[in-house]
């Protein structure tokens, strides 16, 4: 564990018997998911472990770079009887993790280290590393809503369309090395190539039948690298945030993008929007859906909402 950082505290692996299974003696009761392939996966991580392992006492930390056995390893420490889990990653590694913390049904902290970290943006998380360990340290809760799309689970948003297309091109080291500044630059770069397509949406107010460019539906506040929603959207309402992207010059896109950011839909601006709590989605060919910005299913879609399916701690 020397990648972690220098702590004086007791990190340590979950302790195995002879036969190489998880121990039943004694157990952490706190385990913590690291991803160090998070674009701000190098970070110093002591402090914040120290806060944590002071107020809880020994940790169990599970490596996301064995990526094959992470929702095993994670099933076995919850069945060990973990008292929390924490995850220090961005949005792709929470979603990744998603399924076992469900399960689980205990609270689960968080330690931003991704490009966007829309999720802990939507929670009000900081991104400094020991006041999020202290808001966990803290210990207040609060419940929120999960987003359902074909039976995968996700907390920000799902993209069809653009989004999709720039994620799927994104290279990882332009994330780590450019942060939040590698989307805008991917925008560009995708732009000149990308083609409207025909979508189907029943739900809301009224059937559509439109060509567009992207087709989101946000369950979190936050989506897509700080795009708001709907400025009166939150993450434990019930309801499922659908925006729509029309076809249109690019420079119309630029000029409602500040406005966009602030989940204020200008009249004249490219886009649609509904609330409800259940959106289908087709198109003529199946697209690929990207849920938290990893790639998960395809359409035909029904977008549906767990309400308050998750306890997370917030500040």
């Amino acid at each position: 564990m020397s990648r972690i950082g220098k702590s004086s505290t007791s990190i340590v692996p979950p302790p195995l018997d002879e036969g190489g299974h998880t121990s039943t003696h004694r157990l952490a009761r706190t385990c913590i998911v690291v991803n160090r392939n998070a674009s701000r996966g190098d970070a110093d991580l002591a402090p914040a472990l120290d806060a944590l392992t002071n107020a809880f006492g020994r940790a169990m930390i599970v490596e996301v770079e064995a990526a094959a056995r992470l929702t095993e390893r994670l099933d076995a420490a919850c069945a060990s009887g973990v008292e929390r889990i924490v995850v220090a990653g961005g949005d792709g590694t929470i979603g990744s993790t998603l399924d076992v913390l469900l399960r689980a049904s205990v609270p689960v902290g968080l330690l931003p280290l991704g490009t966007a970290n829309d999720f802990a943006r939507t929670l009000g998380i900081p991104s400094d590393l020991a006041a999020a360990a202290d808001v966990i340290v803290e210990g207040r809760t609060r419940r929120v809503d999960v987003g359902v799309v074909n039976g995968r689970h996700f907390l920000n948003a799902a993209g069809i369309g653009f989004s999709t297309d720039l994620h799927r091109e994104l290279p990882a080291w332009a994330k780590r090395t450019l942060g939040p500044l590698a989307y805008p630059l991917g925008v560009v770069r995708r732009w000149r190539r990308h083609r409207p397509f025909s979508v189907r949406i029943l739900g809301g107010n009224a059937p559509l039948a439109r060509r567009v460019i992207q087709v989101t539906v946000a369950n979190g506040r936050h989506y897509g690298g700080g795009m708001l929603a709907e400025q009166s959207s939150e993450i434990d309402d019930g309801l499922l945030d659908l925006v729509v992207v029309l076809p249109s010059p690019w420079w119309r896109h630029v000029a409602s993008l500040i406005r966009l950011k602030r989940g204020v839909y200008p009249v004249r601006a490219p886009i649609l929007s509904e609330r409800g709590a259940r959106f289908e989605i087709r198109t003529q060919r199946p697209l690929p859906i990207a849920t938290d910005g990893e790639p998960s299913t395809s359409t035909p879609a029904t977008f549906e909402v767990l309400p308050r399916a998750l306890e997370v701690y917030v500040p």
